[in-house]
């Protein structure tokens, strides 16, 4: 974790210099708080954020635990802490709630107030733990600005005070208790109301007969199971028991006794209990903004004991109200995406759930569907177009299945779970057919899906989830507009990809790469000219994997990029070596693949290994394929054109395989361009089948290139090419790639269809 997730000093210039890991000397009047986290750095903030500040009139003092393990050592001896602030995640996933566990249940300590903290949001734990073990609050350290973090430790200092003076009272008081924290396990605000209710009355002595009502900034708040029969009032009957139990979802002014109407209103008006004759109004507090007035009616006058018992009631069921509330944020977070309001990740895990158990299942399915481009449309017309389209989408895809649960699962991902037969390509084509309007834009919209059926066969919801994204990854290298189904055999080939991608990466580790060779011939003189650089795989048993199983492999994970940076140091080394042997006029050929083109580091680590190689950058070539283009011309020609600065040469490999254009042909600084052998080798036939090549030649040569033909295998073939002015050859019929020892040695004594200058003297 880094100092940047606590922000307190952003909101202090002031702010006191660290206190480290020693603690301030403990008096009689300070607040013990314990901090419980694997993080130096985290003690170290929270002390200063904490230093020098008061809590209801009295200082904190701070224990330090880094493990929960120290903590409850600490704990075991240290009765009177007020505040834990505790470290979610810390020697294992579940260390901080086991540590709640052995508190609560364990050491007895039912006071003590315990607010979480995690660097990692994903690691929120459940909400029966939050209610079973009295859990006053949840953060994510970014949430606690010093600001915040003051004012949680405040509140929580208020209850851990009440409590205290909880115990101080009479037995009577443990009526009370007990009823609160019966209410942490309930759900939502409608059934505290109801415990509300019936715990006062039982207090009071008097039948369940009473009503709460809440207000919410002047809205009606979805408290309960039905709609509101009308939106003109702002104060909402959202429990009711005896007389008034249909009276639930009302606004408060339909409510036919003017008495109740009045008391009610006072309350909400003076934000106070009030004790009026025949009646009891308590007025509670809930931190998200809402306020509670339950009304009950007393047929005897209200002692002066429980009124004092009234006033405890209310403040604990304050306490208890922000603690369902935590609940239900909890919740939401994670059970409803909060930018599109679709259902999460967890919450389409748990709709598979629900189809697999069922015991007579429907063929139902699950599919995964990605957006085309999203990234590119938020970096062109920003981000909050973004989001508008992020819900444009997911709002129709409600609206078009609206027997489906519909999700957002990641930024541009969505997940529709629902009958096989409404997800199939047909209906995903239909739905994205009209494009969305977006402010002034229309943007039309192409996506790729997976989809997998769920088969209740022992498979779990996460099963079925991988199977999905295994289908959408076969759909988008497919192309998008696909939606492909998931079939088993997708697994095998991701399966066996896994593991020649770890074979790699093993490979790379124990120096199996080799170099090898293969020569350039002039055909004019006949002689070397170059050599082409070669990457070659050679197992523990001796056999050579071929570049074709794992350059894409490469290319797909990224490791070209360090396989290349080995190949470039090798080339390099290898050149002057020939140079030093006496072939001075050679130079080497580097095959570069796009996605190393497109590193940021590419032409520094470039010129940095030629200038550590001490090699004239004209004995140096570069090679790319037509694919390049796909990084867009305009960029590839800023590129090549920077290269070309260096003084390096440039060849397009492959051509005439790609998606060949005349126009980029023109505008990008090539050097070279190498025939691919698809059209070198229909040469052998005596039929006219070279007039590809016979227009490659002459086409490369009118634009400055020289022209290479690649796969030469034969004699006839070289002479056809020869015929034709080709300028350069490479193929078996003159030379297989070769390690590096083979090549000198074959410089040396080249094949006799091949000439050799005289060597050169090698350099002292």
């Amino acid at each position: 974790m880094s100092n940047d997730e606590f922000v307190f000093l952003d909101e202090d210039d002031h702010a006191p210099s660290p206190p480290g890991r020693k603690t301030h000397p403990v008096t009689s009047t300070s607040w013990r708080i314990l901090v419980v986290d694997d993080d130096i750095d985290v003690h170290e903030i929270t002390g200063l954020a904490l230093d020098n500040l008061a809590f209801l009139g009295r200082p904190a003092q701070l224990l330090h635990a880094y493990s929960a393990q120290e903590a409850k050592q600490i704990l075991a001896t240290e009765k009177d802490v007020a505040i834990i602030l505790l470290d979610v995640v810390m020697e294992t996933s579940d260390a901080g709630l086991k540590l709640v566990g052995h508190i609560r249940e364990d050491l007895g300590m039912r006071n003590v107030r315990i607010i979480l903290r995690t660097g990692q949001p994903g690691q929120a734990p459940e909400m029966d733990a939050i209610t079973k073990y009295d859990i006053d609050d949840y953060k994510t350290k970014t949430e606690l600005t010093r600001n915040k973090l003051f004012t949680s430790i405040t509140t929580a200092l208020r209850s851990f005070e009440r409590m205290q003076k909880l115990d101080a009272n009479r037995a009577g008081l443990e009526k009370i208790i007990a009823s609160s924290n019966e209410f942490l396990s309930r759900r939502g605000l409608r059934n505290f109301a109801e415990g509300v209710i019936t715990q006062l009355s039982s207090l009071m002595h008097v039948r369940p007969e009473g009503l709460v009502c809440a207000i919410g900034g002047g809205e009606h708040l979805d408290l309960v199971d039905d709609p509101p029969r009308t939106t003109t009032g702002q104060i909402q009957i959202i429990a009711a028991a005896g007389r008034y139990s249909d009276m639930i979802g009302l606004d408060l002014e339909e409510l036919h006794a003017n008495d109740i109407v009045t008391a009610l209103r006072e309350c909400m008006i003076r934000q106070e209990t009030i004790i009026l004759p025949g009646c009891v109004v308590l007025y509670l507090y809930v931190r998200e903004g809402y306020t509670l007035a339950a009304y009950i009616g007393t047929p005897e006058p209200v002692s002066s004991l429980d009124q004092h018992l009234l006033s405890v009631f209310c403040g604990n069921m304050t306490l208890c109200a922000e603690n369902i509330q935590l609940v239900e944020k909890l919740k939401r977070r994670a059970y409803i995406d909060e930018l599109t309001n679709l259902a999460s990740r967890t919450a389409i895990l748990d709709a598979m759930t629900a189809v697999l158990n069922d015991p007579n299942p429907e063929p139902n399915s699950l599919i995964l569907i990605d957006l085309q481009l999203f990234s590119e449309i938020n970096d062109v017309l920003g981000h909050t177009y973004g989001d508008h389209l992020l819900n444009a989408v997911g709002k129709r895809l409600s609206t078009v299945l609206p027997d489906c649960i519909v999700g957002r699962i990641a930024a541009d991902l969505f997940a529709v779970v629902g009958r096989s037969e409404m997800l199939t390509q047909v209906s995903m084509s239909a739905i994205f057919t009209a494009p969305f309007t977006i402010g002034h834009f229309e943007i039309p919209i192409r996506v790729a899906a997976g989809s997998t059926q769920l088969i209740p066969d022992g498979q779990t919801a996460l099963d079925c989830m991988k199977q999905a994204y295994i289908a959408l990854k076969r759909a988008k290298s497919s192309g998008f507009g696909q939606v492909t189904k998931y079939d088993p055999q997708l697994a095998a080939v991701t399966r066996e990809r896994a593991k020649r991608l770890g074979d790699l990466q093993m490979a790379i580790e124990r120096n199996q790469l080799e170099a090898h060779y293969q020569p350039l011939i002039d055909f004019k003189t006949g002689t070397p000219c170059g050599m082409e650089a070669l990457i070659r795989w050679r197992r523990d048993d001796g056999i050579l994997v071929p570049p074709c199983e794992f350059i894409p492999l490469a290319e797909y994970s990224g490791l070209i990029r360090q396989i290349g940076d080995w190949v470039l140091r090798e080339a390099l080394d290898m050149i002057g070596k020939v140079h030093a042997a006496g072939f001075p006029d050679m130079r080497v050929s580097i095959n570069v693949s796009k996605v190393q083109m497109v590193a940021d580091n590419f032409l520094d680590n470039l010129q940095r290994q030629l200038t550590q190689s001490k090699i004239a950058p004209q004995f140096v070539e570069i090679e790319i394929t037509e694919s390049a283009c796909d990084i867009g011309i305009a960029d590839l020609e800023t590129l090549l054109g920077r290269i070309r600065a260096l003084g390096i040469s440039i060849a397009i490999d492959d051509f005439g395989t790609g998606f060949s254009s005349l126009s980029y042909l023109d505008r990008l600084p090539v050097d070279k361009l190498k025939i691919d052998r698809c059209f070198v080798t229909p040469l052998d036939d005596d039929n006219d089948t070279s007039r590809i090549a016979e227009l490659i030649i002459p086409l490369g040569q009118r634009l400055g290139m020289k022209v290479v033909a690649e796969g030469i295998e034969t004699e006839k073939q070289a002479q056809k090419l020869r015929d034709m002015s080709c300028d350069i050859a490479q193929g078996y019929f003159y030379g297989y790639p070769m390690p590096a020892d083979k090549f000198l040695a074959w410089l040396k004594n080249p094949p006799a269809v091949v000439s050799v200058l005289p060597a050169q003297p090698a350099t002292p």
